[in-house]
C-alpha cells in the first residue's frame, strides 16, 4: 500500500481527474489540485464521452428528458457529440483556473471510450504513481464502482473523491488507521497535505473493540514519538455501524480524510450513504 502520486517531470505518474459532465464538483476539483500541491505533481485532465452514450443515440425510441421533466427531445448522435463538446470546454476552462491560481501544471485531453477502460488507459501510459481524482460526487451505492477503480487500474495507488455533501478543504488532515502497519505512507500524505496550510494532523485509530484500539493506542504513539503537530484519537465501530466512523468524521470536520478502502469507514460492500451523508471534506482512499 503506497499513498503516493510521481512529482512533475518524473514521468511516473500524476493526479488523473475524471471528467464527465460541464458542471463538476467544485470541491472536487480543488481536492485534486490540492494532492497536486502536496506531492508537488501535475494534473492530467481526462474528460471522457461515454460510448454507451453515444450508442443510446443510435436508437429512435430513446429521448432526452430535461431535469424539470416538462421536456423532451430526439436523442441525436450529433447532439450527443455537440453537447459533450461542450461539456468538454466548460470543465476545462473551470480546473485550468485553479491549477494556474496554484501554479500546478495541467493538461488536458478528451477521450469516447467507456469510463473504466479510458481511466486505465491513461494510468497505464504513465505509472505506477497515479491518483485518479473523480469530479462528480460518490452516490450511496458506489462502493462496487470504488472497488471496481481500485482493482482494475492497476497504475494508480488510490482515489480522491468526495460526498454530495463537500463543502470545504481547509482543516485539519485526518489519517483514518486501521491497520497499524499502514501508518507510515499514510501519516506521510497526510503530514504532505496538512503542510500545505498549517494545519495539524489527526490520527483517528478505528477498530471494532477496544483492547485492540488499545494496542494501535500505544504502536501508534511509539511511532508519531514527540510530534506536535500529530495528535491521536481513536473510535471503536462495530460492524454494521457505519454510521458511527461516518458521524465521528463529521464532528471532526477535517480539511481532508485518508483512509483505506475495504475497511470499517469505507466498506467495500453495503450502502455508504451514511459517510456521504457526513463527509464534508475530499477523501483520498487508498487500497
Amino acid at each position: 500500500m503506497i499513498a503516493h502520486v510521481a512529482q512533475a517531470g518524473e514521468d511516473r505518474g500524476r493526479v488523473v481527474l475524471h471528467l464527465r459532465s460541464s458542471h463538476p464538483c467544485a470541491i472536487a476539483l480543488e481536492a485534486a489540485v490540492l494532492i497536486a500541491r502536496a506531492f508537488q505533481s501535475e494534473i492530467e485532465s481526462v474528460f471522457v464521452q461515454d460510448e454507451q452514450l453515444m450508442d443510446c443515440a443510435d436508437y429512435g425510441f430513446v429521448r432526452e428528458t430535461s431535469l424539470t421533466g416538462r421536456q423532451q427531445r430526439r436523442m441525436t448522435r450529433d447532439a450527443v457529440a455537440r453537447d459533450m463538446h461542450l461539456a468538454a470546454v466548460g470543465a476545462r476552462r473551470q480546473i485550468e483556473k485553479l491549477a494556474r491560481r496554484a501554479e500546478v501544471p495541467l493538461r488536458s485531453r478528451v477521450v469516447r471510450d467507456e469510463p473504466l477502460r479510458a481511466l486505465s488507459i491513461a494510468c497505464a501510459e504513465t505509472g505506477p504513481w497515479n491518483v485518479v481524482a473523480l469530479a462528480e460526487p460518490f452516490s450511496g451505492g458506489a462502493s462496487g464502482m470504488l472497488k471496481q477503480l481500485l482493482v482494475e487500474i492497476a497504475g494508480a495507488t488510490g482515489l480522491v473523491l468526495v460526498g454530495p455533501q463537500a463543502r470545504r478543504t481547509t482543516g485539519p488532515a485526518i489519517v483514518a488507521i486501521e491497520d497499524i502497519d499502514h501508518l507510515p505512507p499514510m501519516l506521510k500524505a497526510g503530514e504532505r497535505l496538512a503542510a500545505l496550510d498549517g494545519s495539524e494532523v489527526i490520527l483517528l485509530l478505528v477498530a471494532s473493540d477496544e483492547e485492540r484500539l488499545q494496542w494501535m493506542d500505544g504502536q501508534a504513539r511509539l511511532f508519531v514519538d514527540a510530534r506536535d503537530d500529530t495528535r491521536i484519537t481513536s473510535a471503536e465501530v462495530h460492524h454494521g455501524e457505519a454510521a458511527v466512523i461516518a458521524e465521528t468524521l463529521r464532528r471532526m470536520q477535517g480539511g481532508f480524510v485518508i483512509g483505506q478502502f475495504g475497511g470499517l469507514v469505507v466498506p467495500d460492500e453495503g450502502n455508504l450513504r451514511p459517510l456521504g451523508a457526513a463527509l464534508e471534506c475530499p477523501l483520498f482512499l487508498v487500497r
